[in-house]
């Protein structure tokens, strides 16, 4: 079996104590079964302290503090099962995060997720066309699926990403004729018809100002980590609504603007698109790193106006909370995948307004 990632998945190194927004701070940490097994065998005072320090459910997991911080998170926010048991006592998630993978037949596929500010900082300051690179692993185990849609999916899904690392395009018509792209595979999908399609290609770009109210309004029903999220979106939103007449003047003079997103784009693409393979579904996975584009960059705009600016460290850190709230909920996404599916506001047709 083979395991495929991004080239720049081998930049990635945990900063541990220099991350500004530890792992270990406000998640909930399972436990794996087999880690479990092994803290249960340690007879010392430390093994006293794990056994005290678990929620033995149906779901094992650390009791986090009054802080939310994992009871082995030390004042200098270092491990301490790692310092005392070293790394292969970690469980699952400790060693894997922000790590994610998808199985298929006989390939393995991941990367590092945008919820992590050094995997963030990685993914936006990449200044190379997307590649991967493949080492053989151990077979595993995947789900079920039509190996026809599997390769008509992964056909499209590596069109796209060239078509995204095309610098000589504007983004925003880009993203229009992906978004008309997938839709026209779903058609295909559905239809069993898997015949091949192209980009749409339209000569001019207007941008336009549009409504962006309703899809604002959905994000803030969703559901919210942290308790801080829902004002600040609340903040940025009323924001932009009072200066949205400089938007134009944010991306002429937000140099760097193109390159994050074109970057955060292909991060999605690749990380959801090819999952279409399970429930027939490309066209929601395309509108998620749509309607992502969108909320992203007015959250940029918001800082861009507060400061004048817009730095690295600003996006990695809206980036960063952005993806802890959408992507890492799983109750989110589904929210979202159903409303892409049903919500007029998300209809291909509308979403296609804002990049005319």
């Amino acid at each position: 079996m083979k395991l495929c990632m991004p080239e720049y998945y081998k930049k990635f190194k945990c900063t541990a104590e220099k991350c500004s927004d530890n792992c270990c701070i406000g998640w909930e940490i399972d436990i794996d079964d087999v880690t479990f097994s092994k803290y249960n065998k340690i007879n010392s005072d430390f093994g006293k302290k794990l056994n005290e320090n678990i929620c033995k459910g149906k779901q094992k997991s650390f009791i986090l503090d009054n802080n939310e911080r994992c009871p082995f998170l030390n004042n200098e926010n270092l491990c301490e099962i790692f310092i005392k048991l070293g790394e292969n006592n970690l469980c699952k998630i400790c060693t894997e995060h922000p790590r994610y993978y998808e199985w298929f037949d006989g390939i393995k596929e991941g990367g590092i997720g945008l919820c992590c500010e050094e995997a963030a900082r990685i993914i936006l300051s990449e200044n190379k066309k997307f590649s991967t690179y493949t080492i053989d692993i151990p077979t595993e185990d995947c789900d079920e699926y039509d190996n026809s849609i599997y390769l008509y999916i992964k056909n499209a899904r590596n069109k796209i990403i060239d078509y995204l690392d095309n610098c000589s395009l504007p983004l925003e018509l880009k993203i229009r004729n992906i978004l008309l792209f997938s839709e026209e595979l779903q058609t295909n999908i559905d239809t069993n018809n898997l015949k091949p399609v192209n980009f749409t290609f339209k000569e001019e770009v207007l941008n336009v100002l549009h409504n962006k109210e309703p899809i604002f309004d959905f994000f803030l029903t969703l559901e919210s980590l942290d308790n801080n999220w829902i004002p600040y979106l609340k903040d940025c939103i009323s924001t932009y609504n009072t200066y949205k007449y400089r938007v134009q003047d944010f991306k002429k003079y937000s140099y760097e603007l193109p390159h994050y997103l074109k970057n955060i784009s292909i991060y999605f693409i690749w990380r959801y698109f090819l999952k279409g393979v399970f429930d027939s579904d490309v066209l929601s996975k395309a509108k998620l790193f749509v309607v992502s584009i969108l909320m992203l960059e007015t959250l940029f705009f918001n800082k861009w106006l507060e400061t004048g600016t817009l730095s690295l460290n600003d996006c990695v850190s809206i980036v960063k909370n952005y993806s802890k709230e959408i992507e890492y909920s799983e109750e989110n996404l589904l929210t979202l995948k159903k409303a892409f599916n049903t919500l007029d506001i998300f209809s291909v047709k509308n979403l296609s307004n804002f990049f005319t």
